[in-house]
């Protein structure tokens, strides 16, 4: 096809008017009415005089619009005819785009089969990721460009995969309870660390629930305990107060039949046998408890002030 060329000569046109005398003559008619004052009598002047003005100011606008139109006649005759000319360049650029851009469809339709192809290729060898694997999850449309080739579109799938699965392994290996819903949460977002950061969270707060739950038990274990100490602390005081008790019931019950088979031994004693019985003596029976020792001590306190006794162990 020939190429066309626009051939355009413009010759400026020009538009003759006595503006500098126009111009003049109203810079000095409206010199007039500068200061100048109106009054109730003039009033009816005034009003003719802005009438005359607006009128004046009429005419210049109405001049300007009818010299625009008749020199924008040119130009829009011509303007017209670019138009259609531009129209008709139109119909076989959208006869070729047409053509091109069905060519185009057809190579993206066949791209996107070769990358949907080597995704299949590489999902195929990792059979225990495929749930957690999809080609939208990382799919790139610029892979579509006729610039971009297989090889690097392969490479970039690749890494994208293997970024995938390096997720999954460690979300897996935290081994939490969180695990299931953190790998759902990292699927639908492709955000690891949020997803890392949940179970994290998790496990604090369950470490800390655990935590408290220890200590409590292990309070309750020791209150328990202290009660059952105090019980037997109780049971062993009773037992005590018991063992005292019936002690001291016996030693009353010995101390009585000791004193009543003293006092039967002391009724059978023969008041002629005891001697340096004197007017003003008084012969008297004690029963004393006490250790030998004491006994000794007592027996000697006796001696040493001239008291006769007679000594008879029970």
């Amino acid at each position: 096809m020939n190429e066309l060329t626009l051939r355009i000569n413009q010759n400026p046109g020009s538009i003759e008017l006595n503006f500098d005398e126009l111009e003049t003559q109203l810079d000095n008619k409206l010199a007039e009415y500068k200061g100048a004052v109106f009054t109730e009598d003039s009033k009816t002047y005034a009003k003719k005089e802005v009438a005359n003005l607006r009128k004046l100011k009429k005419d210049i606008d109405d001049a300007r619009k009818a010299v625009k139109k008749k020199w924008m006649e040119p130009y829009d005759s011509f303007d017209d005819r670019m138009k259609k000319l531009m129209k008709k360049v139109d119909e076989p650029i959208n006869l070729i785009n047409e053509q091109v851009e069905e060519f185009e469809k057809k190579r993206i339709e066949k791209k996107r089969a070769e990358i949907k192809k080597a995704f299949d290729e590489f999902v195929s060898e990792i059979p225990n990721y495929q749930e957690y694997i999809s080609l939208e999850k990382f799919y790139n449309t610029k892979w579509e460009n006729a610039s971009v080739n297989m090889k690097s579109v392969r490479s970039e799938m690749e890494q994208s995969i293997s970024n995938i699965i390096t997720a999954v392994d460690t979300i897996k290996s935290m081994n939490s309870d969180k695990s299931a819903e953190a790998l759902k949460y990292y699927l639908n977002t492709g955000n690891l660390p949020e997803a890392i950061s949940m179970i994290t969270k998790y496990e604090q707060d369950k470490a800390r629930i655990l935590k408290e739950q220890e200590e409590k038990r292990a309070r309750e274990e020791e209150r328990r305990k202290q009660m059952e100490l105090e019980r037997i602390r109780a049971e062993e005081r009773a037992a005590i107060e018991r063992e005292e008790r019936i002690r001291a019931e016996e030693r009353a019950r010995m101390e009585s039949e000791a004193l009543k088979a003293s006092m039967e031994e002391c009724a059978g004693f023969d008041d002629a046998e005891l001697p340096f019985e004197q007017p003003s003596t008084v012969t008297a029976y004690y029963k004393v408890i006490a250790t030998a020792e004491e006994l000794e001590q007592v027996e000697m306190a006796f001696n040493s002030i001239g008291i006769y006794f007679e000594r008879r162990d029970v």
